[in-house]
């Protein structure tokens, strides 16, 4: 083995440790300029086949009253299981693409100011998947020839409770958790946690999506985080919103491709103070 191979692979080597340690360091500074820690390692996190109950903690509707955890981060949700919504690319994610498709009715009393019941299920026509998964028209990998599939199918979703291991939630571990196809692309996410106050409260809401998303507080929409876009802790914050004493309904509905999918949230104070004294329900 003569001197300059030598020196290429040594190279080579550097170059690969360097870019696995760099990689590790971004979710960590992610973590760390968000203001959290992670309750999973990070390079766990990476891993593709970390089982559901590494990211969630599945609940019953008589659950106990939760908190926001030490960063004001809401972790408890119901989500509904992903409706299809097979899109090519995130390019299409235009601010009124994002309007018309958040806002769409795809079941009766899906923008009720209520929660849902946990357990139940709601009947929803969506668009086929597409074959190939993660693949969408090449993305990916070569996409095998497949028959084609019809315009749309019916599904029945179910609504989940969840508490998140994590600040933020991994809908894609979700929908490869809940899924029988496993597929965690193309797909909308609906999501719906009460909060209860002692008192009327003023405070904005604080939210980070990937990508797209849309959230509302009792029933009015406060924040919408457009285009394709990583989940970044308080990448946007709502106006000034009232939440009531008694029961306040926050629901989100987010939007991916074939990529990633993940949301997070928490409020503050008009002092700029983490809003921690409030509980959080499903129902």
């Amino acid at each position: 083995m003569n001197r300059n191979f030598k020196s290429i692979l040594a190279f080579s080597v550097l170059a690969v440790l360097c870019s696995c340690a760099s990689k590790k360091a971004a979710v960590e500074e992610d973590a760390a300029q968000a203001g959290v820690q992670y309750d999973v390692a990070p390079d766990r996190i990476a891993n593709r086949n970390v089982e559901y109950d590494q990211y969630f903690v599945e609940l019953d509707e008589n659950a106990a009253p939760a908190t926001p955890d030490e960063k004001g981060f809401i972790r408890r949700w119901s989500l509904l299981e992903p409706i299809n919504k097979p899109n090519s690319g995130n390019t299409v994610f235009t601010d009124s693409y994002i309007l018309a498709e958040l806002t769409k009715e795809y079941f009766p009393g899906q923008f009720a100011n209520a929660a849902p019941v946990i357990g139940s299920t709601v009947e929803v026509e969506s668009e086929a998947p597409r074959a190939g998964g993660r693949g969408f028209g090449g993305f990916g990998g070569q996409q095998q020839a497949q028959p084609a599939a019809p315009a749309t199918v019916k599904q029945t979703l179910k609504w989940h409770a969840i508490d998140s291991k994590l600040f933020n939630i991994k809908l894609i571990r979700f929908a490869k958790g809940v899924r029988e196809d496993k597929n965690g692309y193309g797909l909308i996410f609906n999501a719906v946690t009460v909060i209860n106050c002692d008192q009327d409260m003023t405070v904005f809401l604080a939210a980070g999506s990937n990508a797209s998303s849309i959230w509302w507080v009792n029933g009015e929409k406060v924040l919408t985080l457009q285009a394709d876009r990583r989940m970044v802790a308080d990448d946007g914050m709502s106006q000034r919103i009232t939440l009531k004493k008694g029961k306040n309904i926050v629901r989100a509905a987010v939007i991916n491709g074939p990529g990633m999918s993940d949301m997070c949230c928490r409020f503050y104070n008009e002092d700029g103070s983490i809003v921690k004294n409030i509980t959080i329900t499903n129902k």
